[in-house]
């Protein structure tokens, strides 16, 4: 029911997108902490992911992956996506900078990040306001063993019957969670997924 009414909105553009998720702890998180999605399926998400994991251990007091599934709309039709989610957990304001700045520095897509790392990629952060992120609203609805979650930048939730919870993401999400385009990768088949 959550997904159908969430299906619509995306498709209708009142929201950009939204995630199935297994564990939406971080939402409420009482430390500063990070999460970071990258698709499932592929050797270069693989790598990519595992470099951040390295990264972030050098900085985190605990880290924990869990699934994801993504939806957004592309090209006039809904994608589906399987991810990891990275949480990380750090035990102040310096060590959440310093790792906002390993992801500014090695996970945004250029010529000098890791391979696979994302143009934009999806990170949120709870429990801090570390610089180089902009403020959004996580909306959430319990549905069975995973939680929905819509980003955006209004406070109202987008559907009744969320909780909404403060995070930051990183600035180059405001314009597409505004309705903007992000101008993503094209999404190959194997990660364009239905949901059972």
């Amino acid at each position: 029911m959550i997904r159908a009414q969430l299906d619509d909105l995306v498709s209708s553009g009142r929201i950009t997108g939204y995630t199935m998720e297994e564990d939406s702890s971080y939402l409420h998180a009482q430390v500063p902490t990070l999460t970071y999605r990258m698709y499932m399926d592929g050797p270069t998400s693989h790598l990519n992911l595992g470099a951040f994991a390295s990264a972030m251990g050098e900085l985190a007091m605990a880290m924990k992956l869990s699934r994801v599934h993504g939806t957004v709309a592309h090209g006039g039709a809904l994608v589906r996506s399987r991810q990891l989610c990275l949480t990380a957990e750090f035990a102040g304001e310096r060590e959440i900078g310093a790792a906002m700045a390993v992801v500014h520095a090695r996970f945004v897509a250029a010529p000098t990040a890791a391979p696979g790392s994302w143009r934009f990629p999806d990170v949120r952060v709870t429990g801090a306001l570390p610089a180089a992120t902009a403020a959004a609203f996580a909306h959430h609805w319990g549905s069975g063993r995973t939680t929905a979650v819509a980003l955006t930048l209004d406070p109202q939730p987008p559907m009744k019957g969320a909780r909404t919870d403060p995070v930051q993401v990183l600035p180059s999400w405001v314009e597409y969670l505004s309705g903007g385009s992000l101008a993503f990768a094209e999404i190959t088949q194997s990660l364009a997924l239905s949901f059972p």
